[in-house]
């Protein structure tokens, strides 16, 4: 690691599992991680004009590797379109997690919201109704996009047998 330290706006719970996943703060991601990818391509010297961004409530400190096509002792900015990248990155990571988890116990039912709680107390989620509910909604989500994607599928399927 460089030392160099920048620190990105994520949602509180989406902090909390960063910390708990790997391993504290700042976060370090692995080697060779689209995280790391996106880092490297996107950060740039500092302009005059940006102010620095320090720690915050909802901000994560992220550690910045070495690399190799990059000095990171003066290339230490992250323009706001890489931040958001990396923001949607991580967001997404998260998302892919939760619904993995849960897809491994099919359609149990009331049960869920039981699990929901269980894989908040796992992955280092304060166990706050608030956070609670918003996993619930991005789980219902995604499973509304799946329903959607498989109506679509079974509509397809059957024209396409009755021809």
């Amino acid at each position: 690691m460089s030392g160099v330290v920048i620190y990105l706006k994520v949602d509180l719970y989406i902090a909390q599992w960063l910390r708990h996943e790997y391993g504290g703060l700042p976060i370090e991601f692995p080697k060779n991680s689209l995280e790391n990818d996106i880092l490297e391509l996107g950060l740039t010297k500092r302009p005059m004009f940006a102010s620095i961004v320090g720690p915050g409530e909802k901000r994560v400190p992220i550690a910045v590797p070495n690399f190799r096509s990059k000095n990171v002792q003066y290339n230490t900015y992250l323009p706001k379109k890489s931040r958001d990248i990396l923001q949607a990155c991580i967001r997404k990571r998260f998302v892919l997690a939760f619904w993995q988890d849960m897809q491994k116990f099919g359609n149990i039912g009331k049960q869920k919201q039981d699990l929901v709680w269980a894989w908040m107390e796992a992955h280092g989620i304060d166990m706050t109704d608030t956070n609670f509910h918003t996993l619930i909604k991005i789980y219902q989500r995604r499973r509304n996009v799946y329903r959607k994607q498989n109506w679509r599928n079974l509509k397809t399927k059957s024209q396409n047998d009755k021809k």
